[in-house]
């Protein structure tokens, strides 16, 4: 491949990396922002909750609609638009006075971040050929261990040396900068024509989309719910630097698994290095249910984390050639709106079994391992 070629690659992933990096930003932030908000705007805990949930019940909602807009209008406009959007909701939240103005901005903020990603995706996988197309996905998709780092440092030094509203005026400005730069550095995409098949109900009668999707959900049951929970059990248990410490670790492999897990799927087929991978991470987590040592966590919370994206770059990608080009955009809608039904539910569940079992008992781990193994399992029974 040419170098200048690479080049370009290397730029749009980087710039469809950022556009994703402040959707991810955004939905992230208001766990750090909301102690000295809440303060500020005399919110309840109720309250608080209710304005996180509220970008999640936006963002699932609009998740397919999302993904078949993508394929009608191209990832182009939609992305910008979508930038664009999410940047002047950034300032509004900024601005914010009460509860009633962060709830509807917020909400409002889920709807339009929708395309973000089924756009990036697509947009990859229409510009790199299918020997690399698992590697890029791999590459874009560090951006969520990266945004968990992001929150568990960057954001709550802004806040507490600025305050909590310069987060969202950081996050509006470089929104309407990267919208700026998506315009003149990314291509369009292939747009679904009147003659071809619905891209919409084409999706619902693939059973090979339908299941990997499923089993998608499997996975991300595990990776939402130590992203909600791991901090604080460790917390709870070793103490604040150690959970810090355990916390870090985890996301920073992450970060490795992501991008190696792409790697190894170009190499060596999707299905079964996501199933593998996929299996460990369950395994690691239900071993993390009978420890509470240090020594044990320090090795095991690195492998969690590397465990629990290696997996993904494959998957994504099978579930994006399980398409054809027009239908890639609502392929990656209906992908990412299913495994947000595992945001809203896990952290729930988890916390449940904490309150009925207490943070020593095994539930809690054996809890979040059960989404990855019986994903996994149902992946090698019927993908392989």
């Amino acid at each position: 491949m040419r170098r200048s070629v690479v080049q370009g690659l290397v730029q749009l992933v980087m710039l469809l990396w950022v556009a994703n990096m402040i959707q991810l930003g955004l939905r992230y932030s208001w766990g750090i922002a909301l102690p000295q908000a809440s303060a500020q705007l005399e919110l309840s805990g109720f309250e608080g909750g209710v304005i996180a949930s509220s970008f999640y019940i936006g963002y699932v909602l609009t998740g397919i609609p999302s993904g078949i807009l993508v394929d009608k209008l191209g990832t182009k406009r939609v992305a910008i638009l979508a930038l664009v959007g999410v940047g002047l909701l950034s300032f509004f939240i900024a601005a914010s006075k009460g509860f009633p103005e962060l709830l509807l901005a917020f909400l409002a903020a889920g709807v339009i971040a929708g395309p973000i990603f089924p756009s990036s995706l697509k947009t990859l996988s229409e510009n790199l050929s299918p020997n690399n197309r698992a590697t890029g996905v791999g590459v874009l998709e560090t951006v969520s261990p990266s945004a968990m780092i992001a929150a568990a440092t960057i954001f709550p030094l802004v806040v507490g040396e600025m305050g909590w509203r310069y987060v969202y005026t950081l996050l509006g400005t470089t929104a309407l900068l990267v919208a700026v730069a998506y315009y003149a550095g990314v291509p369009n995409t292939h747009v679904e024509q009147t003659r071809e098949k619905p891209s919409f109900r084409e999706g619902f009668t693939n059973r090979r989309l339908l299941l990997a999707v499923s089993v998608r959900l499997g996975g991300m049951w595990g990776i939402i719910g130590i992203s909600a929970w791991y901090y604080y059990i460790a917390d709870k248990v070793f103490g604040s630097f150690e959970a810090q410490l355990l916390y870090l670790s985890l996301a920073l492999a992450a970060v490795a698994g992501q991008v190696l897990g792409g790697l190894v799927s170009d190499k060596h087929g999707r299905g079964g290095v996501a199933a593998l991978g996929m299996l460990a991470f369950g395994a690691l987590l239900a071993l993390a249910s009978a420890t509470r040592d240090l020594s044990v966590s320090l090795i095991l919370a690195p492998s969690i984390g590397f465990t629990a994206f290696f997996w993904k770059s494959g998957l994504d990608t099978y579930i994006l050639e399980t398409v054809q080009p027009n239908q890639r955009g609502s392929a990656a809608g209906l992908m990412n709106t299913i495994s947000q039904v595992g945001s809203l539910v896990a952290p729930s569940a988890v916390g449940y079994t904490i309150d009925i079992t207490g943070l020593q008992s095994p539930i809690p781990f054996l809890t979040l391992a059960a989404g990855p193994l019986i994903a996994s399992l149902i992946m090698l029974l019927t993908m392989l």
